[in-house]
């Protein structure tokens, strides 16, 4: 039923228990996890030289964070024992709730599983959460894993 998930993580203690369903689920139906990592702080060649940063300490700079995030995505496959489930990890840039709805476009999964915080800032209720707008203009079904705190 499910042959391909994606679980956008932000490396959080919070992701923890989206990443643990997508396994659960890998499981029982056999699926492919894409993993995504969404990094806001990544600019573009235009913007860095907009804001006279140095194109070259910039990129290594990217790089590095880049290598650090797949690395922590990998550990965390591991360490709930899911070296069986064929994954992909991904990292894109921009804003999380515009970029894991243009992967889920591109790569066209059965399923996003994702945690939520739930509403818990005046900005959340006014502009909405990333949860909500995924939910919103997702092209497959969204599972949404409450965090409880």
């Amino acid at each position: 039923m499910f042959k391909h998930i994606i679980c956008p993580t932000d490396l959080k203690n919070r992701s923890d228990m989206a990443v643990k369903k997508a396994i659960q689920i890998a499981h029982q139906f056999g699926s492919k996890i894409t993993l995504l990592n969404v990094h806001e702080e990544f600019m573009d060649k235009g913007e860095r030289e907009m804001l006279r940063v140095s194109v070259n300490k910039m990129k290594e700079k990217y790089k590095q964070v880049a290598f650090e995030s797949k690395e922590e995505m990998k550990a965390v496959i591991h360490q709930f024992h899911a070296d069986d489930i064929e994954v992909d990890y991904l990292l894109h840039s921009g804003k999380p709730e515009i970029a894991i709805v243009e992967v889920a476009k591109q790569i066209g999964p059965d399923l996003i599983v994702m945690c939520t915080d739930g509403r818990n800032s005046i900005m959340d209720f006014v502009v909405g959460t990333i949860t909500e707008h995924v939910i919103n203009a997702s092209p497959c079904p969204v599972l949404v894993i409450p965090n409880r705190k």
